[in-house]
């Protein structure tokens, strides 16, 4: 099965390029993927679940990354094997600059065998278009999250209410409070003049 196609991720080429390469990015990105770890240079062991019509299996495999030339291209080669059959897979992906961005081009030849295998080549295609498409979407999320700063949790509380209230909101509140001072002074006086 081949499988190729290009995305836009709204980053500079040299950060999509390092995350990329970062295991526990691609963990957050992956749809279904329930752990990501590095097993040396270049290389991870991923365990993901996925589900094709009727299929669903979980599958661990391992993928290692070669032929880089940071920021433009690498290779990378796939295999995993679970209760839904097995895959393995080679591909390519380069990195381009983009007025939005980076404009990421891949393509690859995807092998799949036993039970996944069955669900015929026409869903597959289809569901390997929406894997792909899962993924960069989830990473122009992440890229989202990361780039913007960071913001101050919501004040709350008699403090945060002092710190907020403007000059005209406050004024009303101190005339009544002295008010009621001025008056009980004046009872206090009329109260000790009476005593005496």
């Amino acid at each position: 099965m081949k499988v190729s196609g290009t995305h836009i991720l709204n980053a500079p080429q040299e950060r999509v390029w390092e995350l990329l390469n970062d295991p526990a990015f691609l963990k957050v990105c992956l749809p279904g993927c329930e752990s990501m770890e590095a097993t040396g240079p270049d290389q991870y062991q991923a365990t993901l679940t996925v589900g094709i019509a009727a299929v669903k299996g979980k599958y661990t495999g391992s993928v290692v990354l070669s032929e880089k030339e940071p920021p433009q291209r690498f290779a990378m080669r796939v295999e995993g094997k679970g209760t839904g059959g097995f895959m393995q897979g080679t591909g390519l992906l380069e990195l381009g600059d983009d007025p939005q961005g980076t404009k990421v081009t891949y393509q690859g030849d995807v092998q799949v065998g036993g039970p996944i295998a069955s669900v015929g080549q026409r869903l597959l295609d289809g569901a390997a278009k929406m894997i792909v498409g899962q993924f960069f979407t989830a990473v122009n999320k992440q890229l989202a999250v990361l780039s913007s700063p960071p913001q101050a949790p919501p004040a709350s509380g008699p403090m945060a209410q002092s710190l907020t209230a403007t000059p005209a909101s406050i004024s009303p509140w101190r005339t009544v409070v002295q008010r009621v001072v001025n008056r009980g002074r004046q009872k206090l006086r009329e109260w000790f003049g009476r005593s005496a």
